[in-house]
């Protein structure tokens, strides 16, 4: 008997959890108090070029989908396929950038009433008053880099905040998770980039970096680093995603890892029988090896992203209710949603402000 009434005590706290219900108000009025962010989404491939092969995807990303989302911020990238490391693959790579940044600046010209492009942490507070949506720019595969650092201050000018320093394929600048070990991670001239962004003040983000190259960037960075669209390897075991040692060093540099919202990283489940209890895992993993000041989310909608559950931007507080529902409190989710990726920014503003005097 004293061993049953002990382990219906013990089940009491779960299963009080399990049948909290969050209604649709409680999750609108926790994010009216905190600042959400989403650090990764292709919306630009479809923009820019819908004849491409994502342009099916289109539709996942729009600020009238953030507005129903209650999502205060996304950073919208610029997306480089890698192609050739020689003089005319480069210049096509920084050709297509500056196209995809215009591209992306001129949706946010269109929509002035609804959104407005951000350059500081400071610009993302403000707009989240004004009741507008922020847009932060990004590139994705710094392949357009090229072999000149100056490229980074270029980009930085142009409005780039942040950037994925490779794609699927090893460029000038590190080897990645498809190719581990073929650069032997960070080169030379990657060392300079990570030195050359952390003065201009632009985030690095290593989602898509081998193993090995995460772990030198971390170490190379003078500033806190993200991974702005990852998993957790020890919950979906594949090259994508990070494994434990990788956290536990993101973390140890005050970095934040950017939990994605793509079915095939999150979930062990046949496709279809994916919910959002699949990505707490990976919350949950990274909470109980580093602590939630090292959560975010990063959705790669129009890139691959979408789970049952959130499909779209417009669903993104279904994730906010899911954490509510799982026992998190308002405080640790603000941390998730906004709070940790705005210790980033302003820690990369701050080093690079110091760099000027």
């Amino acid at each position: 008997m004293k061993r049953f009434i002990l382990l219906i005590m013990t089940l009491l706290p779960a299963l009080s959890m399990a049948q909290r219900q969050v209604s649709d108000a409680e999750v609108e009025a926790l994010h009216d108090r905190i600042i959400s962010i989403d650090t990764h989404n292709d919306f630009s491939l479809a923009y820019c070029f819908p004849d491409g092969k994502y342009s099916t995807a289109k539709g996942q990303v729009s600020f009238d989908k953030m507005i129903e989302g209650r999502l205060d911020c996304a950073v919208f990238a610029a997306y480089i396929d890698q192609g050739t490391c020689d003089e005319a693959g480069h210049a096509w790579a920084r050709n297509r950038a500056e196209t995809m940044i215009a591209g992306l600046k001129r949706y946010a010209a269109e929509n002035a009433d609804k959104a407005e492009v951000v350059y500081s942490s400071k610009d993302i507070e403000r707009v989240k008053a004004s009741g507008k949506r922020a847009m932060m720019i990004s590139i994705e595969n710094c392949y357009c880099f090229g072999t000149d650092t100056t490229a980074v201050e270029h980009f930085y000018n142009l409005g780039v905040r942040m950037a994925t320093l490779t794609h699927n394929g090893a460029n000038e600048i590190a080897d990645t998770c498809v190719d581990q070990g073929k650069k032997g991670g960070v080169t030379e001239f990657g060392r300079k980039v990570i030195a050359e962004m952390n003065r201009v003040g632009m985030v690095v983000d290593v989602s898509h970096a081998s193993r090995l190259a995460t772990l030198q960037a971390v170490e190379l960075s003078a500033t806190p680093i993200i991974a702005s669209h990852s998993g957790v390897y020890a919950v979906k075991a594949i090259r994508r995603n990070l494994s434990d040692k990788e956290i536990l060093a993101i973390a140890a540099k005050g970095g934040v890892v950017q939990v994605s919202i793509v079915r095939s990283f999150i979930s062990n489940k046949p496709k279809g029988e994916e919910s959002l209890v699949d990505l707490l895992a990976h919350v949950n993993h990274i909470v109980k090896l580093v602590g939630v000041d090292h959560v975010g989310f990063g959705s790669d909608f129009d890139g691959g992203g979408g789970m049952n559950g959130c499909r779209n931007m417009s669903q993104m507080k279904n994730v906010t209710r899911a954490l509510m529902e799982a026992g998190y409190s308002d405080e640790d989710i603000a941390k998730m949603w906004g709070g940790n990726t705005m210790r980033v920014f302003k820690a990369v503003e701050e080093y690079a402000a110091a760099q000027r005097k």
